[in-house]
């Protein structure tokens, strides 16, 4: 596990480059998403655009794995973390 030193002023919250596959489809390409402590933001798009699966991902769901790309939260990479992990 992979920490770094989190100040308030760096986001909470930090995806860089998530490619996710499912069944053997490219569902992420290159995802990049900075929230930061005290922000609220909306995920819009077409349906099968990849919401659910960047949700899915972001909280370790099983089967939804990054291909490639980093999740970071409060400073700790959680890529690779399991859903009680996190």
């Amino acid at each position: 596990m992979v920490h770094r030193e989190w100040v308030a002023d760096q986001p909470l919250l930090e995806v860089i480059d998530l490619h996710v596959v499912r069944d053997e489809r490219p569902i992420l390409r290159g995802v990049n998403l900075r929230v930061s402590e005290g922000s609220i933001h909306a995920v819009l798009g077409l349906n099968g655009s990849g919401k659910s699966t960047l949700a899915y991902t972001l909280i370790g769901s099983v089967g939804y794995k990054p291909e490639r790309g980093k999740i970071w939260f409060a400073g700790q990479d959680i890529t690779h973390l399991s859903i009680s992990a996190r």
